[in-house]
């Protein structure tokens, strides 16, 4: 009898683990990184460098000694430099394949031209196996022509880039965005100004036009995730198929924006579904150095002073940590199937950063038919 209920027992105990690791083996995860290209934005011939060739090879070798140990099914990264080069380098060192699209890079002809060092833009990498498909992208702002061969503009631009997988057999659509940067309107920033103009370091008219540029750049950033909602509505149209929203919104979730497209499309937080009460930050002055570049009020050189807008955006990095990274799910998961959201490349490796942002991983139980 003894013998009878062990076998049972065995069975039963093989039943669950065989179970268990079909359930691991469907897990979906998801990665959204600004991977940090190093430049200070700033400058013609050649944008101002912050780090040498050495530190910039170590943060690389050490994004992908890290994305090789998570192994996401998808990774959205922004701020890859120089494109298409460095998307494919990336894919090559951890065997994914990857699709781009080049936003800011000035004037360019088969990637010579100025700046020299400069042709940023997003990509997403998926695992070979998973059908990696480009999809098509969006200006979301900016004006001019980016291409991988041919650039001509000479302001900042920001894209979307869409593309579709197929994992298990069931297809996924993946949206990477990066929108413009602006600092968050509120009386902690125009009272700066105030303070300014009484110490003598800005006469009152300069005070009236740093103020119309802030408010130029915060609607431009409303504007940009607008924008990223109608191209979302528009390839789901032709491709009805669940998807994720990933990126760098260099906004928090209570823009407006952001709120209008959460609910009008019904997109799912994970992070805070999964992490109720946590901050969250993933850009945080107070424990990534990195920010402090950024932060700084001079340009890369350490010499040449910003202008007074920049400053103010610098002080506000240094003195406000925030969560700006995302990773949305679309209605058709359901909060029962994430199985996990967190922090990634969060703690210094081997005493470095691997860029002034933190990542976002979601872990979803698939994807839904």
């Amino acid at each position: 009898m003894k013998k009878r209920v062990s076998t049972i027992f065995i069975i039963l105990a093989l039943a669950i683990f065989t179970f268990t690791a079909i359930a691991t083996a469907d897990d979906v995860k998801i990665v959204n990184y600004n991977i940090w290209f190093g430049l200070d934005g700033n400058g013609t011939l050649k944008m101002g460098e912050y780090e040498d060739k050495a530190t910039r090879a170590k943060r690389f070798n050490l994004l992908v000694q890290g994305l090789i140990k998570l192994d996401p099914d998808v990774i959205g990264i922004q701020e890859a430099n120089e494109l298409p080069r460095f998307a494919k380098k990336l894919a090559r060192h951890i065997g994914y394949n990857a699709v781009w699209k080049v936003a800011n890079s000035g004037l360019k002809l088969f990637g010579f031209g100025l700046p020299s060092n400069f042709l940023e833009g997003d990509a997403i990498l998926a695992k070979k196996s998973n059908h990696l498909k480009y999809l098509g992208a969006r200006r979301l702002s900016g004006k001019g022509i980016q291409r991988d061969y041919l650039s001509v503009h000479m302001k900042e631009v920001r894209n979307v880039v869409a593309a579709k997988v197929v994992i298990d057999g069931r297809p996924l659509i993946v949206f990477n965005a990066h929108t413009h940067f602006s600092l968050i309107m509120d009386e902690t920033w125009t009272k700066k100004l105030d303070d300014l103009v009484i110490s003598g370091d800005l006469t009152k008219a300069e005070k009236e036009a740093i103020l119309k540029e802030m408010k130029v750049s915060h609607e431009r950033t409303e504007s940009d995730v607008l924008n990223l909602m109608a191209f979302v509505r528009e390839v789901t149209k032709k491709h009805n198929y669940p998807y994720v929203i990933m990126g760098d919104f260099n906004t928090t979730k209570a823009s407006p924006a952001v709120q209008k497209m959460i609910a009008d499309l019904g997109l799912l937080d994970p992070y805070e579904i999964m992490n109720p009460g946590a901050d969250g930050f993933t850009w945080d002055s107070n424990k990534n150095p990195n920010t402090a570049f950024d932060g700084a009020q001079t340009w890369a050189d350490g010499k040449t002073l910003k202008d007074p807008l920049s400053r103010l955006e610098a002080d506000f990095d240094m003195e406000v940590p925030r969560r700006i990274d995302f990773i949305f799910l679309s209605k058709h998961f359901k909060p029962g199937m994430i199985k996990s959201s967190r922090l990634i490349f969060n703690e210094p490796i081997d005493g470095v950063f691997v860029s002034d942002h933190f990542g976002v991983e979601v872990v979803v139980d698939g994807i839904p038919e």
